[in-house]
């Protein structure tokens, strides 16, 4: 990756207004055309800008919200904090808080990873202490 956060704090701030405008046009500016999403093994699994993208536009339709309570930046890339709310009734697990983080090579987001804690996110997104 990177190795300083000086170019991921501007990334940071983009990711935040996509993501906050729900605008998937500007989100999937800021991805690598070979960005990756999940571990091989899933059936769901996003292995490029198109995926991803399609991803995210039917977890929007689904109902999700993701309140982004937090964005941080490391060495490595960026830590996005989403406070994730589903419709009532629904078929998905409760509300929850999720930590993406956003793994970054020359100025574009090359994989999205996924946390339940804050310590495993900020640890790979290379947040000291």
């Amino acid at each position: 990756m990177d190795g300083s956060t000086q170019g991921n704090d501007d990334l940071a701030e983009r990711v935040r207004a996509a993501l906050c405008d729900r605008d998937l046009q500007a989100f999937g500016a800021l991805l690598s055309d070979e960005v990756r999403w999940g571990s091989d093994g899933h059936p769901r699994a996003c292995r490029n800008r198109t995926d991803v993208l399609a991803t995210f536009s039917r977890l929007m339709n689904e109902g999700a919200e993701g309140e982004i309570t937090e964005v941080a930046t490391g060495t490595n890339g960026i830590l996005c904090r989403l406070a994730v709310t589903w419709p009532t009734p629904s078929d998905h697990p409760e509300d929850r808080d999720i930590f993406h983080v956003y793994l970054v090579a020359t100025g574009k987001i090359v994989e999205i990873r996924r946390y339940d804690d804050r310590a495993s996110a900020a640890e790979v997104a290379g947040i000291g202490d």
